[in-house]
């Protein structure tokens, strides 16, 4: 890794060297051409290696690879001070613990990932964006395309262009106050660390999940589309009417509650009174409905009404997250009282839909 990394550094100082060579404005036209194709070779040896780092990373274990008193130091100030901030994501996606914030051992970090709540993978699927140490960002979407009319010699073209417009997505504070028994001090540092970060980490993610949902239901950009009933024609109504009139858009996924879910369940076919879709699961809150050939990803989420849907496109929601989240402990007052520890999140963020039309609302219900 070391000798990618020094690579890496090689060819910045070649590409500077260019650079200024460039600017300088000697370079003849033949020269131009012998520099552009030594900058398209380094640029490409520079994005396998970095790619190279990017996958070693990946695989590299998290908590495992911090040092045991690093680990253990981590613990002792979250005890002494009842204050820790750590990413609520990495590498862009959920995860318990930062290896570089606060490490845990690996048979605290294994008890942690067996949560005793699942909480809906929409927050894991859409674009989480760090936006620490800016302000409200402003996404442009285009709502309608350009259209193109006859021409008649002589007279005004006609046709219509694209229109565009934006959507602000601003800071916002989300708090969950939760409690744990005050035993949970008789433990390790560690331990007690790890205890504490559970209880406010399953609950910021709980209302994460909320606040999103809520967000891409309330958003103008939302399509909806209204007596799509759950029966044997469901799956293909769903996929064939999403997207462009001549397309089927890729990476689509379903959010369903599991009423909704258990109804698909009990459709039935009209004459061998079989179950028309085939429901699997591929862990406790993803899975597939399968219609034939025809399939789509779904996860449950309890924050959707029984008779609503949300499908489509998931990365087309954005979810902006202003530094880490915060967890601090009380355990004065009516804690004190009742032999509990108090245990307040905090997280600055902001979601909503940005990309017109780029989630659907299937409703079962006729339009009001």
């Amino acid at each position: 890794m070391n000798k990618w990394l020094e690579r890496i550094k090689e060819i910045e100082a070649r590409k500077a060297a260019l650079r200024e060579e460039l600017t300088g404005g000697k370079a003849d036209e033949a020269r131009l051409s012998e520099i552009k194709a030594e900058a398209e070779k380094l640029s490409a040896e520079e994005a396998e290696l970095r790619g190279l780092l990017s996958t070693h990373t990946q695989l590299a274990p998290a908590a495992v690879n911090a040092p045991q008193e690093e680990r253990t130091s981590a613990a002792d100030a979250f005890r002494a001070s009842g204050h820790m901030a750590i990413p609520m994501f990495m590498e862009g996606r959920s995860v318990l613990v930062s290896s570089g914030k606060l490490a845990l051992p690996k048979a605290v970090s294994t008890e942690i990932g067996a949560l005793p709540e699942v909480i809906s993978s929409i927050i894991d699927d859409v674009d989480v964006i760090d936006a620490t140490g800016t302000g409200s960002w402003e996404f442009p979407y285009q709502k309608t395309e350009a259209s193109a009319a006859d021409v008649t010699e002589g007279q005004q073209i006609g046709g219509t262009g694209a229109t565009f417009d934006k959507v602000v997505i601003g800071p916002d504070e989300w708090g969950v106050l939760d409690e744990v028994s005050n035993q949970v001090k008789k433990m390790t540092n560690v331990n007690y660390a790890a205890k504490v970060q559970r209880a406010a980490y399953l609950a910021l993610r709980k209302k994460a999940k909320e606040k999103l949902t809520a967000a891409v239901l309330a958003s103008t950009l939302l399509e909806k589309r209204y007596s799509v009933a759950l029966d044997q024609h469901f799956v293909r109504n769903v996929v064939l009417g999403f997207n462009a009139d001549e397309s089927v858009a890729g990476g689509c996924k379903m959010y369903i509650n599991k009423a909704d879910l258990a109804t698909l369940g009990q459709v039935r076919g009209t004459n061998e009174k079989k179950a028309v879709f085939e429901i699997e699961f591929t862990d406790e809150n993803n899975g597939t409905i399968k219609d034939g050939a025809t399939i789509i990803r779904f996860s449950i989420n309890s924050s959707l009404p029984t008779g609503q849907q949300l499908y489509g496109q998931p990365q087309t929601i954005k979810m902006l997250l202003w530094d880490n989240y915060e967890i601090s402990t009380d355990d004065g007052g009516d804690y004190f009282k009742r032999n509990m520890v108090g245990v307040r999140g905090i997280q600055t963020a902001g979601t909503g839909l940005a990309v017109y039309h780029g989630m659907q609302l299937i409703s079962q219900a006729a339009a009001g």
